[in-house]
């Protein structure tokens, strides 16, 4: 998808020769490209709006539990989009595509959902360009073969008999837009902004049309801006000097609906980058949204090589592949957080917003790394294979009079990914760095145990054991960690279902818990109390509760009572189940935030001798609450509250109250994405054992300590020399054979 202001001539309706050709396949793939042609995937394209009435998509993978592949009459596929019937996608081509190319058919998981007709469309601009037909159940794949020249817009629609929903799903199996594969010749240069190290030409538009890089001061042809998914320039492009070296471009956008902004792109030199700085200024109508996109393109030689914070760059996550290598430009995306899936051990994410495009043979690059302090909703990294990097922000809330404000850096660096990684550091070094420092005496081997028995310390110590984060058997209930009592002896039950150590007691309280972590810290060791705030509850369910039980004094005691009376409004409707049959709930409703708070200077009082907490279970930050309003996200056309803004508002105010005591925040970062730590001072990750969740894990704790997950003995076998290294290489301690760790490595005598 190119940039609107390099198509501000008329569109191309003069080459309105479509072509279709379906043909009936059992297998095989889509034909070789054209000579000059790049074929992209279109999971590559942000779509610019997506109608799902019948549930969520699936992006390589199926709609059924378990997300296994697609597949579609017995033959399964590893690449493609899986609809729910009736759904529609709208993806943004700008004129730039000359064919659509893809399989469709029916997925075999309706064999369980039921059966019927399913009908799929392409459209582009208001035209039909192909309709199949009934499609049912068994049907082999067929393959659909569109010319798209000079599409502006391309949608994507599957429905059922008489318009029917929860039929089964429709594959779209290896979609794929082709374009043309090499740089257009670049408009002549009009301004220069010009920083150390780095000049930046532009046309008269506002176009980026070349850059001057490092000590050789070597020019190459770039092309490169912002734009808004589905919007068209109308009229000029104003050029503004801002002063010698800085540079303003204004331009009025209009999208089919008539929906404007105003796009305001400011470039202007620092000490070491040019700051690239997006404004879009929303008209008063209603609210809608649209992938908010930067984008760049060098011209760079066929060496050209590729470096981001990726979990895995081979994007396989069948093990671990090194994240410090470069690798080629290929057509391919990566989501910013493992947003698909609660397990971060899919190798299709990265951690860091930034990346960096370089050349092998003159040790030049590039890199577009964007501001962290941005309101940043989800967030997709797109590449080519002529060396295009896109990032797409997506659900963000335009229209009624709105403005929004993005930033980026252009840094000019030498071709290794330490310079891009350094840069990131030293620029915004309150999301990298520990807000105490305190935890830097807990990087270390480290436990996941509930056991309160003595230790042999000193053995412990020869394994440079240095904390344990205590189990989560402790809380009377999940969300209800330390109860609301008075006394330090007052006893509560023990809630958790995991398997108690040898004398144990199924009660608590909090002189117990504080005797313990006295006892650990004598022997020089620290403790991290369970904490979690997405999670609440314990065999809950949707029954009513009588009003007058709200002053109850032991209504803490009963979760389903506690939440009906006082946070109606925490968890997420319908209710989302989890473990020990809790709810998930978004800390962003007020109720829950207080609640969470109110336990957090309870934590400080009661356990004095603890060294802090750590929070579990970030996975369901990936998600939006429908029922809540954050002021920034939209869903569907709706307004929505993303869990992840939740999150920043919360540890806002829990970062301040936990450091002020000289306490830690620890969390296990089943979702990682930079900004979300910037009141945490260290990461024990539950699956440090797979490459993907090591690999993000390190990179986000390039200054932060980061305790991995060592599952059992099986993790150090045939050869415990290559897995300790691994871990040395990245930065990263493993778990320590402590008595009664949970699902994770025990003392053995192996």
């Amino acid at each position: 998808m190119k940039h609107p202001a390099w198509i501000l001539a008329p569109a191309r309706n003069d080459t309105a020769r479509f072509l279709l050709l379906v043909v009936a396949l059992q297998t095989g793939c889509l034909a070789a490209r054209a000579e000059g042609e790049l074929r992209i995937p279109l999971g590559n394209f942000e779509p610019i709006s997506a109608s799902r009435g019948g549930g969520t998509l699936g992006v390589d993978r199926s709609l059924t539990v378990g997300k296994s592949p697609l597949s579609v009459n017995g033959q399964q596929h590893a690449e493609g989009i899986a609809m729910p019937v009736p759904a529609e996608l709208v993806y943004d081509l700008n004129g730039d595509s000359q064919r659509f190319e893809s399989f469709i058919g029916y997925d075999d998981d309706a064999r369980t959902s039921g059966r019927s007709n399913i009908f799929f469309r392409v459209c582009g601009d208001g035209r039909e360009f192909f309709n199949s037909g009934a499609l049912q159940l068994g049907m082999p794949p067929h393959r659909v073969s569109v010319d798209v020249t000079g599409v502006q817009q391309l949608r994507l629609t599957v429905t059922g008999d008489g318009g029917n929903s929860n039929i089964g799903h429709a594959d779209w199996i290896e979609p794929t837009v082709s374009q043309a594969e090499h740089l257009p010749e670049s408009p002549p240069v009009a301004y220069t902004v010009r920083a150390p190290g780095l000049a930046l030409g532009f046309s008269a538009d506002g176009q980026m049309t070349t850059a001057t890089l490092g000590k050789t001061r070597s020019q190459i042809r770039v092309r490169g801006g912002s734009y808004l998914g589905g919007c068209r320039t109308q009229g000029k492009v104003t050029a503004k000097k801002l002063s010698a070296d800085a540079m303003e471009f204004t331009r009025t956008v209009t999208n089919r609906e008539q929906r404007q902004c105003v796009l305001v792109e400011r470039f202007s030199p620092t000490a070491n980058s040019i700051r690239w700085e997006l404004e879009i200024r929303c008209d008063a109508g209603l609210m809608w949204t649209t992938p908010v996109c930067s984008e760049l393109q060098l011209a760079m030689p066929e060496l050209r090589q590729f470096w981001t914070a990726w979990s895995d760059p081979d994007q396989r996550g069948d093990g671990w592949h090194d994240p410090l290598e470069f690798r080629p430009f290929r057509n391919t995306s990566w989501t910013y957080s493992n947003i698909k899936s609660a397990i971060p051990t899919d190798g299709d994410y990265i951690v860091l917003p930034l990346a960096m495009s370089a050349s092998a043979t003159s040790d030049s690059a590039l890199s577009l790394i964007l501001s962290p302090e941005d309101t940043l909703l989800d967030l997709k990294l797109a590449t080519e294979a002529d060396g295009k990097i896109t990032f797409s922000r997506t659900h963000h809330r335009l229209g009624e009079s709105r403005t929004l404000h993005f930033a980026a850096d252009l840094v000019s660096q030498p071709a290794d990914w330490r310079a891009a990684l350094g840069w990131m550091t030293r620029r915004y070094p309150q999301y990298f760095n520990p807000v105490n420092p305190a935890a830097d005496a807990m990087a270390g081997c480290a436990a996941y145990s509930g056991n309160e028995n003595p230790v042999d310390a000193a053995r412990l110590k020869r394994m440079a054991f240095r904390v344990n984060w205590k189990l989560s058997d402790d809380f009377a209930y999940m969300g209800m960690f330390l109860p609301p009592l008075a006394g330090p002896d007052d006893r509560w039950l023990r809630s958790g279902d995991e398997p108690r150590p040898p004398g144990k007691p199924d009660w608590t309280s909090f002189r117990r818990l504080n005797d313990y972590a006295r006892q650990m810290r004598g022997d020089g060791f620290h403790v991290l109390s369970y904490f979690n705030v997405t999670e609440y509850g314990k065999k809950m369910c949707d029954t009513n509760v009588p009003a007058s039980r709200r002053d109850e004094p032991d209504l803490w005691k009963d979760p389903v009572a506690f939440m009906k009376l006082k946070l109606p409004n925490a968890s997420f409707k319908p209710p989302i189940g989890t473990f020990y049959d809790a709810w998930a709930v978004d800390v962003g409703d007020p109720d829950y935030q207080k609640f969470m708070l109110e336990q957090a200077q309870r934590h400080l009082d009661r356990l004095p001798d603890t060294s802090g907490i750590c929070i579990d279970r970030l996975d369901w930050l990936r998600f939006y609450n429908p029922a809540g309003d954050d002021g920034v996200s939209c869903v569907e056309g709706q307004p929505a509250r993303a869990l992840s803004q939740s999150w920043l508002k919360f540890t806002d105010q829990l970062g301040p109250l936990m450091h002020k005591a000289g306490k830690v925040i620890f969390v296990n970062n089943l979702v990682t994405r930079l900004e979300l730590f910037k009141q945490v001072d260290g990461f024990y990750n539950e699956y440090a054992q797979t490459g993907p969740a090591l690999n993000a894990t390190a990179f986000v704790a390039v200054r932060k300590p980061a305790l991995g997950w060592t599952a059992d003995a099986n993790n150090l076998k045939p050869d415990p020399d290559d897995f300790f290294q691994l871990l040395l290489h990245l930065g990263v301690f493993p778990t320590a054979p402590y008595p009664n760790n949970n699902h994770c490595l025990n003392p053995d005598p192996w």
